[in-house]
């Protein structure tokens, strides 16, 4: 049964439409326009793609099937390469001079010009036989952002320069596909699935390549079901008995020898299938599953653990406290070390971060410098925190010390994979901060029941579930009261004096 169609599982997210060039070069040698995404995009930040984006109004009518809506992808795919590098390519007639180009797409990207009309004006045409239908991606369904994206192949002899303007994306290179290749199997890069299936086509040779790029089912419309986030390091999104939004809870296989498994979060027999395919895959040399790794207590996390202990004759570690809702085989030690053979060696670091459970336990992958978050972190909005189990000052403390690792990709709980570890990091420390600010602030003119109280903090997100909002809220109320901040005066929560006495002023210099 498809994912969609799980009784009572919420509807999935809609697919946006999108269109990608994949740009090859062949002189002096095979070379790939690959552009790198900002950190600070939420959509895979910091990973290696193909340039590309959303369809407008001015490509035209998405259509209904892929032929239908050929024409317009096209288009898409053609003003958004100009959007992101400033290369005008497959046009016919003469080129503007190129001092104009930078007006041109300033006037776009400010939204006080069109694309297409811009061109028509200039005298320039679509050449659309110089497109090649190359593939259609749908993006898996672990995220809130999902694509139908169709991809087209141009070929040319000349490599011209791009230019890429800080904002969406950070830089844009033409590569050598081998090199490419290289650089991500050193953990240098992250490759989107459609980036990586490509240049691993493109490396076998030029021949026949639009069709060898359509020759897995992921590339005629089929989602993919995992996600390979570095050499051995393998996301499979489960759908799950989960909080909205999320609809997925994302296992982890690490290793191409033997292996680990990080948080089988379903007993489904029909999402364990996928999972099983990539650990079967991950460990088809003659590995074994060295372990079943879990990051939390949490149900989602942990309900396919007995189905992957049974499967493989796996020992399921995690935290000691985890212990009372899968048996375990091994309590984990704060900062031990789990090393792993292959062909890509890895090593694990177990380290406590309560926070979100007093049971969790983040795995840093100390060669990749990988973070498997858990439920630290979800690329998918904030993480609740919900007492007794939950805490804010341990949750912020986790953050933080996270923080001090210096991962450069990171894999959460819920949610797409990402890059801008950083970022996602500061930005979850900064919301808590704020949200502490508004409880403060909320109760400068006087106590406030608690129920006033969350209306009040929570006036900015007005969709934020009830029941969700009062237990964070219940965690800030915790953590300002052991600061002395704070007190409670019956179903109220007031300021203490010294939280709302105005700081002392300094004196002027005598």
């Amino acid at each position: 049964m498809p994912p969609e169609s799980v009784p009572g599982a919420p509807a999935p997210h809609p697919l946006r439409p999108a269109a990608s060039l994949i740009l090859v070069a062949s002189r002096p040698a095979v070379r790939v326009l690959w552009v790198r995404r900002s950190e600070a995009n939420p959509f895979l930040g910091g990973f290696h793609s193909f340039p590309g984006g959303r369809l407008a109004k001015e490509d035209g009518s998405p259509g209904g099937d892929a032929a239908a809506r050929e024409p317009a992808s096209v288009r898409c795919a053609v003003r958004e390469t100009f959007e992101e590098t400033g290369l005008l390519i497959g046009l016919g007639g003469r080129p503007p001079a190129p001092e104009a180009l930078p007006d041109l797409r300033r006037r776009l990207l400010e939204g006080k010009a069109e694309f297409w009309p811009e061109i028509e004006r200039l005298g320039m045409t679509l050449e659309p036989s110089t497109f090649r239908p190359a593939g259609r991606w749908i993006t898996p369904h672990f995220g809130s952002a999902r694509f139908d994206t169709m991809f087209f192949l141009h070929e040319t002899a000349v490599a011209a320069a791009p230019d890429v303007w800080p904002g969406e994306l950070d830089a844009a290179e033409w590569i050598e596909p081998d090199r490419a290749l290289s650089l991500w199997s050193e953990d240098r890069v992250g490759l989107a699935m459609p980036t990586l299936h490509a240049l691993r086509v493109i490396a076998e040779g030029t021949h026949d390549l639009a069709r060898r790029l359509k020759d897995v089912p992921e590339a005629n419309g089929k989602p993919s079901r995992f996600v390979d986030v570095r050499a051995a390091i393998t996301m499979v999104p489960l759908r799950t008995e989960t909080i909205a939004p999320a609809s997925h809870t994302n296992a982890i296989v690490i290793g191409d020898g033997d292996a680990v498994v990080v948080d089988p979060g379903t007993a489904d027999e029909e999402e364990l299938k996928t999972l099983f395919e990539v650990v079967d895959a991950a460990t088809a040399g003659g590995g074994s599953v060295k372990a079943v790794l879990l990051t939390h207590r949490h149900k989602d996390h942990v309900l396919g653990a007995d189905a992957v202990r049974k499967r493989y004759g796996a020992p399921v570690w995690a935290h000691g406290l985890a212990g009372d809702l899968v048996r375990l085989d091994r309590e984990l030690r704060d900062g031990e070390r789990i090393e792993i053979g292959g062909r890509h060696p890895r090593v694990i670091r177990a380290i406590f971060a309560p926070g979100h459970s007093r049971s969790h336990v983040a795995f840093f992958e100390e060669t990749s410098r990988t973070l498997c978050a858990g439920d630290l972190v979800s690329t998918l909005g904030t993480v609740v925190i919900d007492p007794p189990d939950g805490a804010m000052s341990d949750y912020l403390v986790s953050l933080e010390r996270i923080r001090t690792l210096g991962a450069t990709a990171l894999i959460p709980g819920h949610g797409p994979p990402s890059r801008g570890v950083d970022h996602a990091l500061r930005g979850l420390i900064e919301h808590r901060r704020m949200r502490e600010s508004r409880v403060l602030d909320a109760l400068e003119d006087g106590p406030l029941a608690v129920e006033a109280l969350r209306e009040e903090v929570y006036r900015d997100t007005p969709g934020a579930p009830a029941a969700l909002a009062a237990r964070t809220l219940e965690a800030h109320l915790e953590k300002l009261l052991s600061e002395g901040r704070i007190r409670r005066e019956g179903r109220s929560v007031a300021l203490t004096p010294a939280a709302g006495a105005a700081p002392p002023r300094e004196e002027p210099p005598r």
